[in-house]
């Protein structure tokens, strides 16, 4: 009786084990819930805004440097442009000073 016992043990042992395992495999081909489906889409839309601030982040950078070109280019002009008129107004101090002196 002892045996039958023992042997019926293990049989009950092993079923349990093998149910705890079909359980478990089952368990991780379970299919996603609506809260799992809207963490993704959550996700995917949090990645979409992060790639397009990236994306304007780069675009600022751009625009600055073309600005900064732009503005050194202008403060150049403007250099020239008041030494022209320096220059215009040193020629004219001095016509006016030659007629002054005849």
């Amino acid at each position: 009786m002892k045996k039958s016992f023992v042997s019926f043990l293990k049989a009950i042992i092993s079923v349990i084990v093998v149910l705890v395992f079909v359980v478990a495999v089952s368990g991780c081909q379970k299919e996603e819930g609506p809260m799992e489906k809207a963490g993704k889409k959550v996700d995917e839309g949090i990645q979409a805004t992060t790639d397009a601030a990236k994306k304007a982040g780069e675009k600022v950078g751009e625009g600055v440097e073309a600005t900064k070109d732009v503005v050194k280019q202008a403060g150049e002009k403007v250099s020239e442009g008041a030494e022209k008129t320096k220059e215009a107004v040193k020629d004219a101090a001095e016509k006016v000073e030659d007629k002054v002196k005849k």
